[in-house]
C-alpha cells in the first residue's frame, strides 16, 4: 500500500515556493546594485566585477526555477493521477514493515519524461514554445548541477525570464506579480516582527527594476502593458515607494487609453485608480491626469495645489 499520497495542490505550493526563492535570489542582487547607484557611482567594470561575484548564486536561482517547473509539472500529472510519476516497478522500494510505503520513497519518472507524460494523458498538451523553454533549461541546469564550467554565463535577465514565461505557461490564472506578492506578505520575518508595511513598496521597486530591464514587447507580453502608450505615475504605489525612500513608478497605464479616459491601471497593485482629467497646477507640468484619491499629478507626482 502507498501511503502520504501528495495532492496537485502540494506540488502547486512548491513548485511557487521554488519560483519565489529564484526570483529572489536574482531581484536580492538587481535591488542591491540598484540601491548602491542612490550613493555612489557605478561604473561598467564595478558593475562587471559585481555580477562576477555573482555568477554562481544566479546559477543556483536557475536550478531552483528548473526544479519548480519540474513539481509544477508533477502536480499538473497527479491531478490526472499520481500514480503516473512512478517509475519502473522493478525500482519500487519493498514494504518491510507491513503499513505502507510513503510515496516520497518511491523513485519518480524521469525530469526528461515529464512532458511525454503529460502531453500522453492530457486533452490539451503542452505547446512547443514551453517544451523549448523546459529543454533549453534542463539542459543548462544540468551543465551546472554535474560539472563546473567556468564559461558557463547566466544574466539576471534571463532567470527572470525564465520564470516569467514558465508561470505564464503552467499558471495562466494568475499574475507573477500578485503571486510574488502573495509570498512577500507570508515571508519568515512577517512572522517575527509582524510587520507588512513595507511589502507594497518592496514589490514596487522590484517590479520597476524587473520592468526596466525587459524590452517593450516583454512588458507587454508579462505585464500587460502596451509600448505605444503613455505611461504614469501609480498615485498607489508611489505612495508605498515613498515610505522607502524608493523610485518613482512611473507605469501605469489609463484604461481605456482614451483622452477622456478617467481610470488608471497598474499592473504592480492591480488595481484602478480614478482620476480627473485637470490641468496641472504645476508650473511648466503639460500633464492633465490627477488623482482623485491622493491628489497628485500623475505625471510629474507633485501634490495639487487648491484652485
Amino acid at each position: 500500500m502507498i501511503t502520504e499520497i501528495p495532492t496537485s495542490d502540494e506540488f502547486s505550493s512548491a513548485a511557487y515556493a521554488q519560483f519565489d526563492f529564484a526570483w529572489d535570489i536574482v531581484i536580492s542582487f538587481m535591488t542591491a546594485l540598484d540601491e548602491a547607484g542612490q550613493y555612489i557611482e557605478v561604473g561598467q567594470d564595478d558593475e562587471a566585477q559585481f555580477w562576477e561575484a555573482a555568477r554562481q548564486r544566479i546559477l543556483t536561482s536557475l536550478i531552483i526555477a528548473q526544479q519548480g517547473v519540474e513539481l509544477a509539472i508533477k502536480g499538473k500529472l497527479v491531478a490526472f493521477s499520481p500514480y503516473l510519476l512512478l517509475g519502473s516497478p522493478s525500482d519500487w522500494p519493498k514494504d518491510k514493515t507491513g503499513k505502507g510505503i510513503e510515496f516520497s520513497e518511491f523513485k519518480t519518472i524521469d525530469a526528461q519524461d515529464l512532458i511525454k507524460a503529460y502531453n500522453m494523458v492530457s486533452p490539451k498538451p503542452f505547446d512547443t514554445k514551453f517544451v523549448d523553454l523546459f529543454d533549453r533549461v534542463r539542459k543548462v541546469r544540468n551543465s551546472a548541477m554535474h560539472s563546473v564550467n567556468a564559461k558557463l554565463r547566466i544574466s539576471p535577465k534571463e532567470v527572470i525570464l525564465i520564470i516569467l514565461e514558465a508561470h505564464e505557461h503552467l499558471f495562466p490564472d494568475q499574475s507573477w506579480v500578485m503571486a510574488r506578492k502573495e509570498f512577500l506578505l507570508s515571508a519568515p520575518d512577517v512572522h517575527v516582527y509582524f510587520d507588512n508595511d513595507h511589502i507594497d513598496g518592496a514589490l514596487v521597486r522590484e517590479c520597476l527594476a524587473v520592468y526596466n530591464l525587459l524590452s517593450k514587447s516583454e512588458r507587454e507580453r508579462f505585464f500587460n502593458v502596451a509600448a505605444a502608450v503613455r505611461k504614469y505615475i501609480c498615485p498607489f504605489c508611489s505612495y508605498e515607494s515613498a515610505k522607502l525612500d524608493g523610485p518613482v513608478p512611473n507605469y501605469a497605464v489609463l484604461k481605456p487609453n482614451k483622452p477622456t479616459s478617467t481610470t488608471l491601471w497598474c499592473f504592480v497593485c492591480n488595481d484602478t485608480h480614478l482620476v480627473s482629467r485637470e490641468h496641472c497646477s504645476e508650473a511648466g507640468c503639460k500633464g492633465n491626469v490627477i488623482s482623485d484619491d491622493y491628489n497628485r499629478c500623475c505625471t510629474c507626482g507633485e501634490e495639487q495645489l487648491p484652485n
